[in-house]
């Protein structure tokens, strides 16, 4: 180990028996000769946890101040940072302060060096050139830095460009779908046809957002570019009313709950001839069909067990087999696959109140993430697994949340009013 990370590891062993700032650490990656310190994401669910400072020192240029807000507005959606503003020596001199960035805007070329400091070292922990070409993108700048910053810091991507399709709605008007920035700041209606839309999915390469539109004779499914152009709507059968779908991992075909005569299944749908194929021929209620990311299983909801008592499965599509996942609670409902495949997050209704559960396949291990006296539900997990995103109804009006996929604290998603209530985030790949 190096002087200057022997030096880290021992600031921050002392940190922790000081009561400072509560992580398990002592990581050190070397990549291409430069050392690069991790901190263990996982600590954050440790109900002693405190957020850690980290400073943001810039000039007084335009272009540095835009870039430096937008880096704060992410930085502190990743739910691990308190961001403060000040000066290089205010820093140094702040002992919780343990990362600072220093932002400086340099002239022909332009360019914004951005450099990176640990507490208590002479020497920056990394440094990097970002170009200012004319007319730039100083938000897309901003996110770059923000995931730059989150993978030298923490050793993971970030996910500052990724976005959240979810239903919004205002009082005593139609649902529709939004999207909305990572940060929150930025959103955007997506769906605008006459009908109530609800329920989206993203597909797996992120180009198309499947949702469902309710009018007041017929309930639809429609396909729509994430770029917003031309919607498509589905056809089915006389008699059968979808009621939600989500893609298979292919794009060509989509995995929909139809209902017929006061029962639903699950079938798969192909969409260059719509031609449909029932994956369960059970007399029970089938519902929530997600695809696993390697496209081999599909977990679902189903009442097989017992009448009005969902529960959630596993159905294998290379051995044909089903595995019941939950056992416990009397309604389990929302099943969604990590981005790796190793695990699902779902919602339990217990003691009146819908909370947050995470299974891991491998250890048949079930872990309650979410405790408040009030109903948390639709979780998704972000691109890299990190986090979580649900609506919870904390008042009066639910709204969307961020929790990290170990638990702990969540923060808000948008800064909407109260006057909007939102509900079923699905977050992008």
């Amino acid at each position: 180990m190096s002087v200057n990370s022997a030096n880290i590891f021992q600031t921050l062993i002392l940190r922790i028996r000081t009561g400072i700032v509560l992580l398990l650490l002592g990581i050190v990656l070397f990549t291409d000769g430069n050392s690069v310190y991790a901190i263990d994401y996982f600590e954050i669910n440790n109900p002693k946890f405190v957020p850690v400072k980290v400073g943001l020192a810039a000039d007084s240029s335009a272009e540095t101040t835009s870039v430096q807000n937008v880096l704060k507005a992410n930085l502190e959606k990743v739910l691990f940072f308190q961001i403060i503003k000040g000066t290089k020596e205010e820093f140094e001199q702040n002992e919780e302060v343990f990362f600072h960035l220093q932002m400086a805007l340099k002239r022909n070329p332009d360019q914004l060096e951005i450099t990176l400091w640990t507490q208590g070292e002479k020497s920056p922990l990394s440094q990097k050139l970002f170009a200012l070409e004319e007319a730039q993108d100083l938000r897309k700048l901003g996110l770059e830095l923000a995931d730059w910053f989150v993978e030298k810091t923490l050793n993971f991507k970030g996910v500052s460009t990724s976005r959240i399709a979810y239903t919004a709605q205002k009082i005593n008007r139609r649902k529709n779908i939004l999207l909305s920035s990572y940060d929150g700041t930025v959103q955007k209606r997506f769906s605008y046809n006459l009908g109530s839309n609800n329920l989206a999915s993203w597909s797996f390469d992120n180009k198309n957002i499947l949702y469902t539109t309710f009018t007041r004779s017929s309930v639809q499914l429609t396909i729509q570019l994430s770029k917003r152009l031309r919607a498509k709507i589905l056809t089915f059968p006389a008699g059968f009313q979808p009621l939600g779908a989500s893609w298979r991992k292919d794009g060509k075909s989509i995995l929909l709950t139809l209902m017929k005569q006061g029962n639903s299944d699950i079938y798969s749908y192909n969409l260059a001839d719509a031609k449909l194929e029932r994956i369960f021929a059970w007399k029970s209620l089938e519902t929530s069909p997600q695809m696993s990311p390697n496209g081999q299983k599909i977990a679902f909801v189903s009442d097989s067990a017992r009448p009005q008592r969902p529960q959630i499965y596993i159905y294998n599509l290379i051995t044909n087999k089903t595995e019941r996942v939950t056992f416990r609670g009397s309604y389990n409902s929302s099943p969604k696959w990590s981005p790796d495949g190793s695990q699902l997050i779902y919602e339990r209704q217990k003691k009146g109140f819908f909370q947050l559960y995470k299974y891991t396949l491998l250890t048949r291990r079930h872990l309650q993430l979410t405790f408040g006296r009030y109903d948390s539900e639709k979780p998704d997990w972000s691109p890299n697994g990190k986090q979580i995103v649900f609506s919870a109804k904390k008042k009066k009006v639910s709204k969307l949340y961020y929790i990290s996929a170990f638990g702990g604290r969540a923060v808000r998603v948008t800064a909407n009013d109260n006057s909007i209530a939102e509900t079923n985030p699905v977050w992008s790949k």
